[in-house]
């Protein structure tokens, strides 16, 4: 009986079958031993190509004792005319490319040498992108393509690579389109493609090189100010794709960026929680003293006084968030749980310097820490009882009377 392989290969003859992580090293020391004793009897198509694949991996590539297979394997791309094996050897070189390295220019050269007999399944991509047999140019010639191309991922797929975001070829391919799209990063269509390559419709937001990605679209910021348009749709969309970078659970895609690009979007994000702790709060809560602590706050912002700012909402204020979510789903927040007369306050916590500044809705008064006081609320918790707070020794405290934010300055 044909194997689950064979019979893929009967009737996708152009698809690329990967091998369990369990079988590689048994399919290529069976391919090797065919090779030592010359037998190949009853060798089938899908014991080639599958060890074709495990050979080339990550882990096999550069193996001294699997060398000998290797040159097997390039021989026989400039002897074979199967459609089946040599479309597979042009999969296993874009899947395990790796620029300048020795099997790429070794798998590079018997394909280029084999171009005239590579069948269907490659002719449009080889077509559009001659160089993508080249051991150290194929990652610039096709983002250069891509940087031209209305949507990559779908033009690319139209081309013949069905995985765009597949490892190999294409993790080179992204840091370069990344580098030669740099200059078009300041303009929202720079923006949009950039974004639209990383989370295609439909597509989880790709993983590989995504610190990269993050970092050239904020490089352009390091020096003058995006508008309130640009900074809100950057921040939504990174924080959509990628989680909140100050939240650790969900920061990986951010570790890799550096800390003075991953300032401007921490600076984003204290503008973006001040204002929307102050649209809930004004809206759940009827008082006059919301305009003055409006300006106040967001002075402060503006003057880049505030270093970092994160939000509790109470029950009350959740459920006004979650109501009006269409236009903060990005957001991230905490909740505040004393209950009581408490139940409904919100907390605004924010880092300004060395102190640690609580303000609070419901004529909660401010309450201002030093940072290293050893139980000053720290930013980015799940939870808070604004009560505890309250009666926590060494802090200072006003409430919002008479020129509060005269007192407030003083202490900050």
């Amino acid at each position: 009986m044909a194997s689950t392989t064979d019979r893929i290969l009967a009737r996708w003859p152009d698809v690329v079958v990967e091998p369990p992580e369990r079988d590689r090293e048994r399919l290529v020391q069976e391919m090797r031993g065919r090779l030592e004793t010359g037998d190949w009897s009853d060798t089938r198509m899908s014991l080639v190509t599958t060890a074709a694949v495990a050979l080339f991996d990550q882990d096999r590539r550069d193996r001294r004792d699997l060398a000998a297979l290797r040159r097997f394997y390039c021989e026989e791309i400039e002897s074979s005319d199967r459609r089946t094996f040599l479309n597979t050897m042009v999969a296993v070189f874009i899947g395990s490319y790796e620029p300048g390295a020795a099997h790429t220019a070794a798998l590079a050269t018997a394909l280029d040498r084999s171009r005239s007999k590579i069948g269907a399944r490659w002719a449009a991509l080889l077509e559009g992108v001659p160089e993508l047999l080249d051991a150290t140019a194929a990652p610039s010639a096709l983002a250069g393509r891509m940087v031209k191309m209305a949507v990559p991922w779908d033009d690319l797929r139209q081309l013949g690579l069905r995985s765009p975001h597949a490892p190999g070829l294409m993790d080179h391919v992204h840091l370069a389109f990344i580098e030669q799209l740099a200059p078009q990063l300041d303009q929202r269509s720079g923006m949009e493609r950039l974004i639209g390559w990383l989370k295609p419709e439909g597509q989880q937001a790709r993983a590989s090189g995504a610190a990269e990605a993050i970092s050239a679209l904020l490089s352009p910021w390091q020096n003058r100010a995006a508008s309130s348009d640009d900074e809100r749709f950057l921040t939504e969309r990174l924080i959509s794709l990628y989680g909140d970078p100050r939240i650790r659970s969900e920061n990986a895609a951010w570790s890799g960026v550096p800390p003075h690009l991953r300032a401007i979007i921490d600076r984003w994000l204290t503008g973006e929680n001040i204002r929307f702790f102050l649209d809930v709060v004004s809206a759940v809560e009827e008082s006059h003293m919301w305009a003055p602590r409006e300006r106040f706050w967001l002075g402060l912002h503006n003057q880049k006084r505030i270093d970092a700012a994160w939000v509790a909402f109470s029950k009350e204020g959740v459920a006004y968030a979650r109501r009006k979510g269409a236009d903060n789903r990005f957001l991230r927040f905490g909740r505040q749980e004393a209950g009581g007369s408490r139940a409904n306050t919100s907390l605004l916590i924010l880092k300004i310097g060395s102190k640690i500044v609580v303000e609070g809705s419901h004529s909660y008064k401010v309450h201002v820490f030093r940072d290293d006081h050893p139980k000053a609320p720290k930013l980015y918790e799940s939870w808070y009882d604004c009560e505890d707070i309250r009666l926590l020794p060494g802090s200072w405290s006003v409430a919002h009377n008479g020129d509060w934010q005269s007192r407030v300055l003083e202490h900050i």
